[in-house]
């Protein structure tokens, strides 16, 4: 199989990138609309704006910003006064379609 007919398989696949990304994307789309919906949680920092070069230089959707969500079903770490959002459910632009739902289980951790 050549490199071209790899890769444009590869680019048909379903792509889910799940996990901690440590950067807050904040809750504007301004200057990245096409990689994420117009929901999210507080600003965006540095490693946010990687996050988002990152997911155009893909071509993947931010899946948790697509719905308007409850503060409580955004936030995803919680330490005193401190709230962030930052796990993130990706997949390519061309399955938008097929996320229908995102949801965050309160005061889950992974590791303990």
């Amino acid at each position: 199989m050549g490199g071209k007919e790899r890769s444009s398989s590869v680019e048909n696949e379903m792509l889910v990138l799940a996990g901690d990304m440590n950067g807050h994307v904040g809750s504007s789309n301004v200057g990245y609309d096409g990689m994420r919906g117009g929901y999210g949680y507080g600003a965006r920092n540095a490693d946010g704006s990687r996050i988002l070069e990152f997911a155009d230089g893909l071509s993947i959707i931010i899946c948790k910003t697509l719905f308007m969500k409850q503060e409580s079903k955004l936030v995803t770490y919680v330490a005193g006064s401190v709230k962030s959002m930052v796990e993130y459910i990706n997949v390519r632009l061309g399955y938008k379609a097929k996320v229908h739902k995102i949801r965050v289980i309160p005061n889950e951790e992974c590791v303990p």
